[in-house]
């Protein structure tokens, strides 16, 4: 059987062979994370504010079959006047491409490939090959290929006005070198499309340049990993981990004490092997002397590779949800929240209610220096708030810094995140149980799709409800954490 290739699966079978040989042969096993949907939803929204950049085009669609879309590439291209395309289709010597803007020239032609990054990487060098290789290939002599891609120091004025929004680079000399080595990979990946699936193990490949969306499959198949492998030991460098591997040494119960050379590796050795969770009575001494009321708080924001609000540019940490439990001195717990799904910008409703809420007195608890990147953002996006924002980043205290100091717990396997560290020391709280909303991208999705304005009412009503739940155990565990530290027991 001849198999034809597209761009994409070249530059998958150029990724790994065995993800263009699953793509082709066993594309059910695909797996799309929360992070590629978004990676999928940049690029599309890109790739329409392109064409209004560049007017006046003929969208080539691709509903009636790549036989329909060749054609009408062909015959718009074969008659006057010059022609200006949006995904025009070609084929060349069994690979197919759809170019995202093709503009017909007298002496040669224009591609633009546009791409929701902000900077040209040295992927998208093949990437383009691979389309020029097939276009000229097909008859059409290309002048200029360019990228354009996302200028992050674009601010959006509103009114639908993106004048700016990319930049464009030339690549027609950077891709010369690519040109000559397309036709070999074409040839060298029919070939392996013929025969049995490639025996390729997982590693740096399966996230480079792209999220694998097989790695759940692949890695079903390796071996099974030891239950407490070395590349647990925090921030543990190559030199030493390939060290205890030539010692034969594979997990870390396997590590002689007094081998290791850090505290922090060491106190993994020894808790890891113990089967005992560690807790430093510094961690609780300090917290008993935070006064009340003390406001634990967590924040959830946005990033749009298109700036949909004015006076934003493209993929700003926008705040649109805040969650806070407030504790009293008698151990009363108040919830205060902030979330507003209307679809206009949040930000200084966002920054106001806050201000609001936390008052001027009483530490406000979180969990890395997030929340302190985004008061300071907000501070300079609302002059006029940031004397009370800046207030709030005073009274900040970050509980990571502290619990990685002073606890430890076996099945953290060498990370203090939120997410490995709460099942350890409240078990009942579990972001499992959630619906459609458990995490922070899936919060980001939601909240994009409840704004969309072709979301029903009942639609935004239901995603409101799932991100108010999952902003709620945020903090609430944040809560649970303190209450540990202080308590010194589960």
């Amino acid at each position: 059987m001849v198999y034809f290739l597209s761009k994409s699966k070249i530059l998958s079978g150029l990724q790994c062979p065995k993800r263009l040989y699953l793509e082709v042969h066993q594309p059910e096993l695909v797996e799309v994370s929360e992070d590629q949907q978004k990676a999928f939803n940049y690029g599309n929204q890109v790739g329409e504010v392109a064409r209004h950049l560049h007017p006046g085009g003929r969208l080539i669609e691709y509903q009636e079959g790549l036989f329909q879309a060749l054609e009408e590439t062909r015959l718009l291209l074969s008659q006057p006047p010059p022609a200006l395309l949006y995904e025009a289709t070609f084929s060349y010597s069994g690979v197919l491409v759809r170019a995202d803007i093709f503009s017909q020239g007298g002496a040669g032609h224009r591609l633009i490939e546009v791409k929701a990054a902000t900077e040209v990487k040295d992927h998208y060098l093949w990437d383009c090959a691979i389309q020029a290789w097939v276009i000229q290939g097909a008859g059409y002599p290309l002048e200029c290929v360019e990228l354009a891609y996302v200028d992050t120091s674009f601010i959006y004025p509103g009114n639908a006005d993106y004048q700016g929004l990319l930049a464009y680079e030339d690549l027609t000399a950077a891709i010369r070198p690519y040109l000559s080595e397309v036709p070999a990979k074409v040839a060298e990946f029919k070939n392996l499309l013929q025969g049995g699936m490639p025996l390729i193990e997982t590693g740096d490949h399966c996230d480079d340049p792209y999220e694998c969306p097989f790695w759940s499959y692949c890695s079903r198949e390796q071996p099974e990993l030891p239950e407490y492998p070395i590349t647990a030991l925090p921030r543990a460098g190559q030199k030493l981990l390939e060290e205890l591997k030539g010692k034969g040494i594979e997990d870390i119960r396997q590590i002689p004490e007094g081998y290791l050379v850090k505290d922090s590796h060491e106190r993994v050795r020894r808790v890891t092997v113990s089967s005992q969770w560690e807790l430093q009575p510094e961690a609780g001494e300090y917290l008993c002397s935070l006064p009340y009321p003390r406001f634990y708080l967590d924040f959830e924001t946005i990033q749009f590779a298109v700036p949909i609000w004015a006076g934003t540019r493209p993929y700003q940490q926008l705040p649109f949800q805040w969650s806070c439990h407030i504790e009293n001195k008698s151990g009363e717990l108040v919830h205060a929240w902030f979330l507003n799904t209307s679809g206009n910008a949040p930000m200084r409703l966002f920054a106001e209610k806050l201000l609001a809420t936390l008052g001027n007195e009483g530490p406000i608890l979180v969990y890395i220096h997030f929340e302190k990147t985004r008061l300071k953002e907000l501070a300079d996006l609302f002059p006029d708030l940031a004397d009370g924002l800046n207030r709030l980043i005073d009274r900040l205290a970050d509980l990571l810094p502290l619990t990685r100091q002073h606890y430890y717990h076996p099945a953290m396997k060498g990370s203090w995140s939120l997410k490995m560290v709460l099942p350890t020391i409240a078990p009942d709280i579990d972001y499992g149980s959630l619906e459609e909303v458990q995490d922070g991208g899936a919060a980001q999705l939601a909240y994009a799709e409840a704004i969309d304005p072709v979301s029903t009412e009942l639609r935004r009503q239901e995603l409101t409800e799932r991100l108010l739940e999952y902003c709620k155990m945020d903090t609430l565990a944040l809560v649970r954490l303190v209450s540990f530290f202080q308590a010194g027991t589960i």
